[in-house]
C-alpha cells in the first residue's frame, strides 16, 4: 500500500506528539535551538500560536499516523510573507515526505492564502533539506555565516525564499 501524506490542523491533543520531537537533539539542531522542553512550555507555546491570521500549524500524517510538523510563522499581512518550517520524526525521514509536504505548504500559501514569498533558513551542511528546497523553487538568498552553535562549533546557514510569481511560473511549465 502506497503511503497516503496528509495535512491536518495542529490541536492541543497534540501536545504530547510536539513533546517527542522537540526533545530530539537530532531535530532540534537544525531548528537552531535546544532539545530540552518540558510539556507546559509546549502547551504554552501552542496557546501564544492560536492567535488566529499570524501562523498556520499543521500535523503531518502518513495515513492516520503522526510523523511530522510544519507551518507558516510570522505571517506578515501587509507585506504577504511568512516563514516556512517543517520537522519530521527521524524514523520517517528518507521517504520523500519532506519534499511532498514543503510543496503541499508552498501551493497553501501562495493559493489559498495569496502570499507574496516564503522564506526560510537551514543550515549550509542540511544538503538534503537545501536540496529539496532548491528542487521546489527557493533560491538561496543570502548565508548567515557562523549564526547558530550547534554541538560545540558556530554553524553557517542560508536564508532561501520562494516568490509566488516564481512558484507559478514553475508549476505551468
Amino acid at each position: 500500500m502506497e503511503d497516503h501524506i496528509w495535512l491536518r490542523p495542529l490541536e492541543k491533543d497534540d501536545v504530547p506528539f510536539m513533546h517527542k520531537l522537540y526533545n530530539k537533539k537530532e531535530i532540534m539542531d537544525f531548528w537552531f535551538t535546544e532539545a530540552h522542553f518540558p510539556k507546559d512550555r509546549i502547551t504554552t507555546g501552542f496557546e501564544e500560536r492560536k492567535e488566529p491570521g499570524k501562523h498556520r500549524l499543521f500535523v503531518i500524517c502518513k495515513d492516520e499516523m503522526s510523523i511530522g510538523l510544519t507551518g507558516l510563522y510570522d505571517i506578515e499581512p501587509v507585506h504577504r510573507n511568512t516563514e516556512f518550517g517543517i520537522m519530521i520524526d527521524p524514523v520517517h525521514q528518507g521517504n520523500g515526505h519532506a519534499g511532498e509536504v514543503t510543496k503541499m505548504m508552498v501551493d497553501y500559501a501562495f493559493r489559498t492564502l495569496n502570499l507574496h514569498k516564503i522564506h526560510l533558513i537551514v543550515a549550509t551542511e542540511n544538503e538534503k533539506a537545501v536540496h529539496i528546497y532548491k528542487k521546489i523553487g527557493f533560491e538561496i538568498e543570502g548565508e548567515m555565516k557562523e549564526h547558530y552553535f550547534i554541538n560545540g562549533e558556530y554553524r553557517d546557514a542560508y536564508m532561501m525564499a520562494i516568490l509566488k510569481h516564481s512558484y507559478e511560473n514553475r508549476v505551468s511549465e
